[in-house]
């Protein structure tokens, strides 16, 4: 049976994947052969910078890195009246404390971190912040009291207050400051129970005078959670991944680093939580085919597709439950983008890249079609669309 899976998805080629390779314990493999592993060297080549080198790349309106940290635009984004802001990314525990990175959707200073402070939710004490931890995606807070340490998990995470003070809506002196409480509830236990996910509500409000309105952080995103990756720093900018214990990252559900969690797609081994290797390819992978980052290693930073767009998935060790089987492939994944490109199966061709070209000459930047279609050392993930690409918006 065919998952459909929605991503931030029919073309004539009529080409069929090979079936996913056989199983082998806990952590999925292929039988062997020289294409079941991954192309370290691709990996190690990876640049993980936020600096944009075309002047567009932020993660809001139609910028090019929009489908990371949530489905569209700035909709993980503090906001300030009615203009989203701040948008928060990781949690970061550095020397000084625990820092909060923050991207400013209006590029005025680029991503940022700040202290952040504490205080119980019962009695307002102040309490010192020692950590915010992620167990694969499950959260945990540590603070200390009058020299005693404290760690909260589960429900009991919203027992505390995080602060942030004094953030600058622009430079110079006289420009406004804003600070921020947070405060996290557990969510959707039932989903977690199926597929292993923790779901947390962040609710959020600006400091001021009179103001006791609480909003919901991923207010526009559809199911207005978030969680976590632990380990890991994702750039905003290009969906790359750089290993880095002092981080916990965390996201909207619907972007495409909590997504790809979701679609089984961990880069730790869902029995035992160790890293593996492997998995860690197929997930970054995954982040870029999600968001249809097609040529991402190329330079364009770009998705090229539009919300709700539905695809077909599959991948070749089966890390994923169910796996698609279809026949139009649109793209083989890598943490490259896509290694193959078949244009016809494009999953959105009205996704604003593409507007404006000549579809008999698609600008691609030399990838090729998937032929043959077939796992490759690089590619890892098929994609394919599920609606008549010609059908939609």
């Amino acid at each position: 049976m065919a998952l459909v899976t929605v991503a931030s998805g029919c073309g004539a080629c009529q080409q069929v994947i090979r079936p996913a390779e056989p199983t082998t314990g806990p952590v999925s493999t292929c039988p062997g052969g020289p294409l079941c592993g991954i192309d370290k060297a691709l990996i190690a080549g990876i640049t993980v910078t936020d600096e944009c080198p075309t002047g567009n790349c932020d993660p809001g309106g139609n910028g090019n890195a929009k489908g990371l940290y949530t489905a569209e635009g700035g909709n993980y984004c503090f906001m300030v009246g009615d203009t989203k802001y701040f948008c928060p990314e990781a949690f970061v525990h550095r020397p000084k404390g625990l820092m909060l990175s923050v991207r400013y959707l209006n590029g005025v200073f680029g991503v940022v971190e700040f202290p952040v402070e504490a205080r119980l939710a019962s009695d307002s004490s102040p309490v010192y912040m020692l950590a915010v931890e992620g167990d694969r995606t499950q959260l945990t807070l540590k603070y200390r009291q009058n020299g005693v340490e404290h760690t909260l998990t589960g429900a009991d995470v919203s027992k505390v207050i995080l602060s942030l003070k004094s953030m600058p809506m622009g430079h110079g002196d006289a420009t406004q400051l804003i600070s921020y409480d947070m405060r996290f509830v557990t969510e959707q236990k039932e989903k977690t129970a199926q597929d292993g996910v923790y779901r947390y509500r962040l609710n959020y409000r600006e400091v001021r005078p009179g103001n006791n309105t609480w909003l919901r952080h991923c207010a526009g995103d559809d199911e207005t959670v978030v969680s976590f990756l632990p380990g890991q720093r994702v750039s905003g900018a290009t969906g790359y991944v750089k290993d880095d214990a002092t981080v916990v990252t965390m996201g909207c559900e619907q972007g495409s680093i909590v997504t790809c969690l979701a679609w089984g797609y961990t880069p730790w081994d869902p029995a035992t939580g160790l890293r593996d290797e492997t998995r860690d390819y197929v997930y970054q992978s995954c982040l870029q085919a999600k968001r249809a980052a097609y040529f991402v290693g190329k330079g364009d930073w770009r998705s090229y597709t539009k919300r709700n767009t539905k695809i077909f998935r599959r991948d070749q060790y089966g890390f994923a439950r169910p796996q698609d089987s279809f026949e139009d492939v649109e793209a083989l994944w890598s943490p490259l983008g896509a290694v193959c490109l078949n244009t016809k199966n494009r999953r959105r061709p009205t996704a604003e890249p593409w507007l404006g070209q000549n579809e008999n000459n698609l600008k691609t930047y030399g990838v090729g079609p998937c032929s043959p279609e077939d796992y490759t050392l690089q590619g890892k993930v098929f994609t394919g669309p599920v609606e008549d690409p010609s059908t939609l918006p």
